[in-house]
């Protein structure tokens, strides 16, 4: 459970960077906005095919989410790379 609350907030803290509303992710990622509140919340699991939906509505890499994810469950920043 705590993995997907990791997950959750690094979406939030992605989508924020980009000044994005959260009903604007769900729109551009093709996922219903109650859902995407779940996923950010780390109430719900999520498929591979939604994981990937959100990054290209991120303009990142599922490789990226998966840091931040793991910058988030340590505490730590992990800086973009150019």
């Amino acid at each position: 459970m705590q993995r997907r609350r990791d997950l959750g907030q690094a979406i939030v803290q992605l989508r924020k960077e980009r000044d994005l509303s959260q009903e604007r992710l769900a729109l551009e990622a093709g996922i219903d906005r109650s859902y995407m509140g779940k996923i950010e919340r780390g109430e719900r699991s999520v498929s591979y095919d939604k994981l990937w939906a959100v990054c290209d509505a991120l303009h990142i890499s599922l490789a990226e989410l998966i840091l931040k994810a793991e910058s988030v469950r340590r505490g730590t920043k992990i800086e973009p790379r150019d």
